[in-house]
């Protein structure tokens, strides 16, 4: 398949954070509280559309969904030929499993989506872990290639509980850690035979770690693959700033920033002190935000 020039990417596949963190629900739900979760999604969705619709370059946006609460979504933004991603994992897991098990592969024909996404955790220190999660990326690496979707890999280095003792707390060990330890996460991922098309990568503190993780994926690639910055429901300042120093590198061609988007205009229209109105208009707007800012910075090759 041939990838955009640049990926806008408006990520709502979350579920334990719509579920937990929104609405404070336990599971499992009832089918009111999916249809609670459904209504909430199709908000994010509108505001998508109201940029989409205003917008001079719709080929670079995109949604990434999940099929449990955002299946007429996909259905909708497939017929529109907007760029669609199914994510296929598990929420809120420490080891990467698939949602639907071993049916991981009928999920994704029915949709037939550009991408499948797969959120991994995946810190080179938790050798037993990792093993078991390359074997299941394995699969979906071969199955993506053999049907030519393309293959979204989120990458996520958390920090062992020995390493946040070493580097007393989060911002220190994202500094001074995390880049060489996504290096090497790459690498071994790499090495088992997984190429995804997209990385979205977790965003480097110091601009001048880029080019290291860029070169690793780069060795002995035969792939056209692209880079995409995630937004870790970060304040708008700090998401900023990480957009910044992404911008400058070709292999870099865009984002994926969901929470730091959405959800405080979500949270007001909860509390109802906000209408659903005003609540697509300002999501869409911070998306617009984003879009604008990003470009800003972004040579265009």
């Amino acid at each position: 398949m041939q990838k955009p020039k640049q990926l806008y990417i408006l990520p709502f596949d979350h579920r334990s954070t719509f579920r937990s963190n929104l609405f404070g629900w336990d599971e499992p739900i009832n089918k009111a509280q999916v249809q609670k979760i459904k209504d909430t999604k199709q908000i994010i969705w509108q505001a998508f559309l109201k940029v989409h619709l205003k917008s001079s370059f719709k080929e670079y946006l995109g949604i990434l969904v999940d099929e449990q609460f955002g299946s007429e979504i996909l259905k909708k933004a497939k017929k529109m030929n907007i760029v669609t991603i199914l994510t296929t994992e598990k929420s809120g897991q420490k080891v990467f499993d698939f949602e639907y098990g071993k049916d991981f592969d009928k999920h994704i024909l029915k949709f037939k989506p550009d991408y499948a996404k797969v959120l991994v955790r995946y810190n080179p220190s938790n050798k037993k872990n990792n093993l078991m999660q390359l074997k299941r990326l394995k699969k979906i690496n071969n199955f993506c290639q053999k049907k030519k979707i393309g293959l979204l890999f989120e990458l996520l280095v958390p920090a062992t509980d020995k390493q946040l003792e070493v580097y007393k707390d989060k911002f220190n060990y994202d500094k001074k850690a995390r880049p060489n330890l996504t290096k090497r996460a790459i690498k071994e991922i790499r090495v088992f035979g997984i190429e995804p098309d997209i990385w979205k990568l977790e965003a480097m503190e110091k601009k001048s770690d880029w080019p290291m993780i860029i070169k690793e994926i780069k060795k002995d690639n035969k792939k056209d693959f692209k880079i995409i910055v995630l937004g870790r429901a970060a304040p708008k300042k700090v998401v900023k700033y990480w957009l910044k120093n992404a911008a400058g590198f070709e292999e870099i061609f865009g984002f994926a920033i969901g929470r730091t988007i959405f959800s405080p205009s979500l949270k007001k229209y909860r509390d109802k002190k906000i209408n659903k109105k005003e609540t697509i208009d300002l999501i869409a707007k911070n998306y617009q935000f984003f879009i604008k800012y990003w470009q800003k910075f972004k040579v265009f090759k």
